[in-house]
């Protein structure tokens, strides 16, 4: 089941080590149809307004916001600094990827080494957006991290190298957590994928859809792709040895498991690269594979009230970089209601694999973030959070 955070409670503030993740639901605010209807937006800096204002649709605009949000509130619980003293930044260039540096003003108030309940401690983050939901994954640094300076490199921090060596275990990036997410929406398709005539082979028509991406996935993963099959439950194999209308229909939703499959892969492949910063402009996305897939359920439509929204975790993905397996890196994909997948990677810091034996589990569950409940106090500077 989904937990909202209470603003009230320090428990639901990130925890140093483990990794935080949070998803607001935008599809209630665009619901309304009320181009005025941004709330919190006067809060945030006068320059990620502007960028939130910039988008011509009221669905693209409500996204920016509530990624915005999440930051914010993110940043916000984990280093305890006033909502009005927050500034977002991006990485260096070609991969402008989302971080927080302190603005000098904010290093010289809450970074004095000589006041340990002021050290600002580092995060990283990543945030992804789709079809009107987005989400956030994010940690702390652990204040033990040998760099004393409270204000690393970040292009240091989000790109670490990757290379044949993910298994050494002096490698730095042990003590840099990295973490990358990503939502997919599996009825989102290309005109030539949806819209297909109907005397079009179904088979043939996602076939060609998938090679349309083939710089991204390696042939294995084309081939895999192609052919998920789904599990024979004896619902399939009884439409399956039917005739008519019930093979087409064992036949219909094969094709749409393949689809489910090939979006389960694009967001884990996107949920690794953003991890490693270096998104689509990866050199290595090919040599980068996934083995073993198996797209997450899809959830009821029209949950009731407590009802789940998000399903269990599949976490049984091989990875190899190079034909070698990557053993540092956690993945894991669940379905969050009918239509989305949500992946998210990370490694480092105790949030890898290689940490993840323990018998609390440092990856904390995807929560819900209500933006007048969980927000509105922190953005409004009448919550608890810096006690």
């Amino acid at each position: 089941m989904t937990i909202a955070i209470s603003p009230s409670n320090d428990a639901g503030n990130p925890t140093p080590t483990n990794l935080t993740r949070w998803y607001i639901d935008t599809r209630p605010l665009t619901a309304t149809n009320d181009p005025a209807n941004l709330p919190l937006l006067a809060t945030l800096q006068p320059e990620d307004q502007t960028a939130i204002l910039r988008y011509y649709h009221l669905k693209d605009k409500h996204m920016s916001l509530a990624s915005n949000l999440l930051k914010y509130l993110f940043i916000h619980r984990s280093c305890r600094i006033p909502w009005d003293k927050i500034t977002l930044s991006r990485t260096a260039a070609p991969h402008r990827r989302p971080c927080f540096i302190p603005s000098p003003a904010l290093l010289a108030e809450y970074g004095s080494s000589n006041n340990k309940k002021k050290i600002l401690p580092s995060v990283e983050f990543n945030v992804s957006h789709q079809a009107s939901l987005v989400a956030l994954a994010g940690t702390t640094l652990p204040l033990s991290n040998p760099n004393p300076n409270p204000n690393p490199n970040p292009k240091a921090t989000a790109t670490a190298t990757t290379d044949n060596n993910n298994n050494n275990n002096n490698n730095p990036r042990e003590t840099i957590p990295q973490v990358g997410i990503d939502i997919t929406c599996t009825n989102e398709r290309q005109p030539s994928a949806r819209n297909a005539a109907q005397d079009d082979d179904p088979v043939r028509t996602f076939n060609d859809y998938v090679d349309i991406f083939a710089e991204v996935f390696s042939p294995d993963e084309i081939a895999a792709i192609k052919n998920l099959h789904l599990r024979h439950t004896s619902s399939v194999v009884n439409e399956a040895a039917g005739g008519g209308g019930a093979a087409a229909a064992a036949a219909s939703r094969e094709i749409e498991y393949r689809y489910r499959g090939f979006y389960a892969y694009w967001a884990l492949k996107e949920a690794y690269i953003k991890m490693t910063g270096e998104a689509l402009l990866a050199p290595w996305l090919r040599q980068l594979e996934f083995a073993e897939v198996v797209p997450p359920e899809p959830l009821l439509q029209d949950q009731g009230p407590g009802q789940a929204r998000v399903g269990e975790p599949f976490t049984g993905v091989r990875t190899t970089l190079n034909k070698k397996p990557v053993e540092d890196v956690r993945l894991e994909i669940v379905a969050f209601e009918t239509n989305y997948l949500i992946a998210t990677a990370a490694r480092g810091a105790g949030i890898g694999a290689r940490s993840d034996t323990g018998a609390q589990d440092t990856w904390e569950p995807l929560r819900e973030i209500d933006i007048e409940r969980d927000i509105q106090p922190c953005a409004e500077g009448r919550c608890r959070c810096l006690d």
